[in-house]
């Protein structure tokens, strides 16, 4: 996969377990629990990935080794290279939207999860332009509102140590912002005007 890719890589759940498992670090590892994919780990549903990504061809055998292929190699270099982890949460009055940004200095991927289980990923250009197109992602759904409102937002930044640092927004039906940080029930909420929400995103999330 490069930045000039026009079309998402689908892949399943078994695929990424098997990918995760491939890359065996622990970034990769941190992707995997940042996925929810810990309780269904290991065989049979890694043995599923191998097969169905050596019939697609992103996945070949050398000798006794197998090794990603095609699109799957630069996603196996994310996964093994990831230092920076940013979970998306969008809930509008049409849909929720659930997307997973991971990687490092060297190239970051947005995983974008579909209800049907064949999700879809897409090439960033590093970890500074993952929390970008983070917070871009919450201005559009909350400011431009394609979806209507209210709608709500939260990023996750997960950390290296299994620790996150959680921001909150809300947009009201008449486009006004509500700012809460951290986690749990009846955070305390702050006013928030459009053009401060990058700046507090990015505090919140301390970058």
């Amino acid at each position: 996969m490069t930045t000039q890719d026009d079309a998402p890589l689908l892949i399943t759940e078994h695929e990424l377990i098997a990918l995760i498992a491939l890359a065996g670090t622990g970034g990769a590892l941190k992707c995997q629990r940042m996925f929810r994919l810990d309780h269904a780990a290991g065989a049979p549903l890694e043995q599923a990935g191998v097969a169905t990504l050596l019939e697609r061809g992103l996945m070949k055998i050398e000798g006794d080794a197998l090794l990603p292929a095609g699109p799957a190699t630069s996603v196996t270099a994310a996964l093994a290279s990831s230092d920076a982890w940013l979970e998306i949460a969008l809930v509008t009055p049409k849909a929720e939207h659930v997307y997973f940004l991971f990687g490092s200095a060297d190239g970051a991927l947005i995983l974008s999860l579909s209800k049907y289980g064949v999700h879809e990923l897409r090439p960033l250009t590093n970890a500074d332009g993952m929390f970008t197109t983070a917070i871009e992602m919450v201005n559009f759904y909350l400011g431009t509102a394609p979806d209507g409102r209210p709608a709500a937002g939260t990023l996750r930044r997960h950390l290296a140590d299994d620790s996150f640092r959680a921001v909150h927004v809300k947009a009201g039906p008449d486009g006004s912002l509500e700012l809460r940080e951290g986690d749990g029930e009846d955070l305390p909420g702050t006013a928030l005007l459009p053009e401060d929400l990058e700046q507090r995103l990015r505090q919140g999330l301390g970058l």
